[in-house]
């Protein structure tokens, strides 16, 4: 990364952000445009349009400069997110902590920067699925009092249950209105806590993070300078128990040689161990082929691009005014109202027998995904060639590919529903993660870029079309945290 003076529109800015860079330790920022619409967005909150006030209120405020550090690191989180590292818990690391621990032991698990509380809520339910009852505890940690309150309050919109694995949840969800409520036994068994990662206030008995199992720090560390991600590594290391688990973000730096950790290869990336002083061990191979135990790797590269010709950028242009999926109709209500009561076959069935329309299509498709996603797939591609004009259709189509790793179908989905609405955000946002998978970062740049400028096209808290009710500004500050990540890797890349 150049080490250049970055072209801050004005002094102010950057002395903000140096002193962001005081207290958390983060990287510079690859796009200073976006970082000062952060800045200003913060300072507006704060009430205060003055740079050198400003520094005063985030030198003595705690919660003005935790604010600021929210704007300039976006979260994105939903249940079972990157599902590969909840399948590893089950079928590798938690048999393994069983074999080690006596049947008495309470298994600790942390989650480090858990934004608005999907993750460590997804690790209680799947730790309640896998017996351990009354013998857990989940503790969950942000920089952003705003976040850990909304965790608190446990109560999501469909957004969060994006991905493939999130039905898991749904037993413990109770639906009041467009929201759902999570069930008070999955809530009380997380603990939340406020905690900037980049202080050297951890590990402690105060803080409770210490002797640890099990820790999911993902998505964070790309944040850092490397001297923060060095310092960090050796917290986490400290902060497990012998024999505990760290799972970091597929995207997030390798921390070998950081920390005496043992590295071990997974086919989603490489997690790490505590190993006890004493006696070193090597994990048994998987049965799985999920895991292979290495003594020393390097870091892993990143996936080599397919060459592709890169898609011309549409002109951001406003969304058609009309909701481009139309409310069902009285027929389907019938099938509509299972599809909200979770009963899938019935609301495949409900909408199968009405009359062949994109509308029913899409409901039966929806309710089949839940049951059997490859019939789905199937069911989606007949009904796009009897209605080839149905954006919904090819979107729901890329969505279901991208959910089984099908990603060369995928996005070619996702670039039909473009040809068919260039303005359709979220289609967008889906071919940016297509992208980003088979690792044409640059190209996902892009659709990211572009699904943010579509986002901002709408105000804030409009619905934006087919995405299920999620609001205009949320998706763009989405696309926005996908945009910075990527944009960093491509950064640290050409340094």
């Amino acid at each position: 990364m150049s080490s250049g003076p970055l072209p801050w529109s004005d002094i102010g800015y950057a002395r903000v952000f140096e002193r962001v860079q005081e207290r958390a330790g983060l990287l510079p920022p690859t796009c200073v445009p976006a970082a000062e619409e952060g800045i200003a967005r913060a300072m507006a909150r704060a009430r205060d349009s003055d740079f050198s006030s400003y520094l005063e209120r985030i030198t003595s405020d705690a919660a003005a400069l935790d604010d600021l550090i929210t704007e300039l690191t976006i979260g994105e989180t939903y249940f079972f997110r990157t599902h590969e590292h909840f399948d590893f818990l089950s079928r590798q690391a938690l048999p393994e902590l069983r074999r080690l621990r006596p049947p008495e032991h309470t298994l600790r698990v942390w989650s480090a920067g858990c934004a608005s509380g999907e993750e460590p809520y997804s690790l209680a339910v799947l730790l309640m699925e896998e017996g351990f009852g009354d013998r857990m505890e989940v503790l969950a940690t942000d920089i952003s009092r705003a976040a850990l309150a909304r965790a608190q309050e446990a109560s999501f919109g469909l957004w969060s249950f994006r991905g493939t694995r999130a039905d898991r949840m749904r037993p413990f969800l109770r639906q009041e209105g467009p929201r759902y409520v999570l069930a008070p036994e999955v809530r009380q068994r997380v603990r939340f806590d406020y905690l900037n990662l980049a202080l050297d206030t951890w590990p402690s008995p105060g803080s409770g993070i210490h002797d640890l199992d099990v820790i999911f720090c993902r998505n964070v560390l790309i944040y850092f300078t490397r001297a923060t991600i060095e310092a960090v590594a050796r917290r986490l290391h400290a902060s497990l128990a012998d024999q505990g688990f760290l799972v970091t973000g597929p995207s997030d730096p390798s921390l070998i040689g950081l920390a005496p950790f043992e590295p071990f290869l997974t086919e989603w990336g490489v997690a790490y161990r505590r190993l006890p002083a004493e006696a070193p061990r090597v994990l048994p191979p998987s049965r799985t082929r999920s895991q292979t135990s290495l003594p020393v790797i390097p870091p892993l590269p990143p996936p080599a691009p397919a060459p592709r010709a890169a898609p011309p950028a549409p002109a951001p242009r406003p969304p058609p005014a009309a909701p481009m999926a139309p409310k069902p109709s009285e027929a389907l209500e019938p099938a509509r109202q299972a599809l909200v009561r979770g009963d899938w076959r019935e609301a495949a069935q409900l909408a199968g027998a009405q009359k062949d329309s994109p509308e029913s299509s899409v409901m039966a498709i929806r309710a089949l995904a839940n049951v059997d996603a490859e019939a789905a797939v199937r069911a989606c591609a007949e009904a796009a060639a009897r209605h080839p004009m149905a954006v919904e259709l090819r979107y729901l189509e890329a969505l279901l590919l991208l959910g089984l790793g099908r990603l060369g179908e995928a996005e070619r989905a996702a670039r039909q529903a473009l040809y068919l609405e260039p303005s359709l955000a979220v289609a967008h946002l889906t071919l940016g993660h297509v992208l980003r998978r088979l690792g044409d970062i640059s190209g996902a740049v892009r659709a990211f870029r572009t699904a943010e400028a579509l986002c901002a096209t709408l105000p804030p808290e409009a619905a934006v079309p087919l995405s299920e009710g999620e609001r205009a500004g949320r998706l763009a500050e989405l696309a926005r945290g996908e945009q910075r990540r990527l944009e960093a890797i491509e950064s640290r890349e050409k340094s």
